[in-house]
């Protein structure tokens, strides 16, 4: 019996990593079925084991490990007599949600045919020219440097479908030129040498056109009708900003019933935009007044596989009587709440998520979460509040709400130092009108950027 409880012990452990839910269900139904009541510690420990199975196959948005985790706690549950209803709640909405995701892919598909074709290449003098399909977009391009004291390289990632054979191309200011199909949607262009490397970019319909000139300093992107636009020095860390709430969640509403999820918006395409000039590459969770689930998130975060994550609110005084006196900015990293006022401010924005997991399990999932990176948080959160303190300061008066901790369930599964900004009291007169005054959110945002700049330097 012994080795049978180790090889669940290891196939629960492993499971998460190797993805397979066929193997997770029939271990759990071959093992955790043997064991009988006289086994009671072992399946205890069993059933721990497949619990936090269960939180990490949640902040993964692993649907395949969630189904066959579940069903173990079932089984688990059924042995140790205890309740599992709600389990099997969850597991039936899970299963149902399953086969329309299915249609819904199996309808996507054909739009690959509308994916951008690089037909060919061709190189003249100092040029590399590419040839599409369809006109190209600015978006459709993301130039990035890596370098080193003995190697240069300027890369350029297309969103695009390679048609012929990977090539290397040889231009004479240049010692090796890459091209190839990087991953399914993406074409990797590498222009490599010992010396620093000054290419220019330009678009022109159907074309991609990639200048060498090793007296050039700056470098450009063109549109269709050749204005230039010099761009910021570009850095190789990316940042996902999130505009709390959206849509159906409207946020707290204040005075004369102003709304958290259109202020913050703005505030957020302000950061994006100072960020984005600082050389920062930038995603939205959303950019429009839309509802976005907490969990996708931060799991779009870790897609995109973020360097830091910054979710942007409004505060709310919980009584009317508190109205005109709640008032400052805070930022929050997440952690147990330590305090009162904390925990109310986590338990308003925490309404919309996790509704369908019981107290237990919402424990295990802070403490298996706050292990790791609650430290580069936390200095983050310092950085962020001190320069929107020093800039918002030079036109307003505002109190410094301090740094604080919470269990906001927001940052929960973020993969990357992540914050959430309270950039004031909604439901305070005063600092409702700021907040939808484009001043006040510019001086906002860019206070954002200058803390974000700042831990940069301070954390490399």
């Amino acid at each position: 019996m012994g080795n049978r409880i180790k090889q669940v012990l290891t196939i629960l452990i492993f499971a998460y990593v190797l993805a397979s839910a066929a193997t997770l269900n029939e271990s759990i139904y071959r093992n955790i079925s043997a064991l009988n009541h006289s086994d009671r510690f072992q399946t205890v420990k069993i059933y721990h084991e497949i619990k936090n199975l269960y939180i990490k196959s949640i902040i993964n948005d692993n649907k395949k490990a969630q189904i066959a985790s579940i069903k173990g706690l079932i089984e688990c549950s059924k042995i140790l007599k205890l309740k599992y209803r709600h389990y099997e709640v969850e597991l039936s909405m899970l299963l149902k949600s399953d086969k329309p995701q299915n249609r819904y892919k199996k309808k996507k598909s054909p739009k690959s045919n509308n994916r951008l074709i690089i037909r060919s290449l061709s190189k003249y003098n100092n040029k590399i020219i590419l040839t599409f399909n369809k006109p190209v977009q600015k978006k459709d391009i993301y130039f990035f440097e890596l370098n080193n004291r003995k190697k240069y390289r300027d890369v350029f990632d297309v969103k695009a479908i390679l048609v012929f054979k990977a090539k290397r191309l040889s231009l004479q200011n240049i010692k090796s030129i890459r091209i190839s199909q990087f991953n399914k949607k993406t074409v990797r262009i590498v222009l490599q040498d010992s010396n620093p490397i000054n290419s220019t970019l330009s678009i022109e319909k159907d074309k991609m056109i990639i200048k060498v000139d090793r007296k050039n300093k700056i470098k450009y992107i063109v549109n269709y009708t050749n204005r230039y636009f010099s761009s910021a020095i570009v850095h190789k860390k990316i940042i996902v900003i999130d505009p709390g709430h959206g849509g159906k969640d409207t946020g707290a509403i204040g005075y004369k019933k102003l709304r958290e999820k259109n202020a913050v918006l703005k505030i957020a395409l302000k950061l994006g935009q100072y960020l984005r000039e600082d050389g920062y590459k930038v995603f939205f969770t959303r950019s429009r007044d839309v509802f976005i689930p907490l969990r996708t998130r931060t799991h779009f975060a870790n897609i995109k596989k973020a360097n830091l994550f910054i979710s942007i609110h409004a505060n709310a005084a919980p009584k009317k009587s508190q109205y005109l006196t709640a008032k400052g900015v805070e930022t929050y990293f997440l952690s147990p709440a330590r305090s009162n006022r904390a925990k109310r401010v986590s338990a308003q924005e925490n309404r919309a998520v996790m509704s369908n997991m019981d107290y237990y399990s919402k424990q295990v999932f802070l403490n298996f979460l706050n292990r790791e990176k609650i430290i580069l948080s936390n200095k983050l959160a310092i950085d962020v509040q001190r320069g929107i303190l020093e800039n918002v300061r030079k036109r307003y008066n505002i109190i410094d709400g301090g740094v604080r901790k919470a269990p906001f369930w927001v940052l929960v599964g973020a993969q990357m130092p992540a914050i959430l900004i309270e950039t004031g009291y909604i439901t305070n007169p005063t600092e409702a009108r700021r907040l939808f005054n484009p001043y006040y959110e510019s001086l906002l945002a860019k206070g954002i950027a200058n803390g974000v700049v700042s831990y940069f330097e301070k954390n490399r």
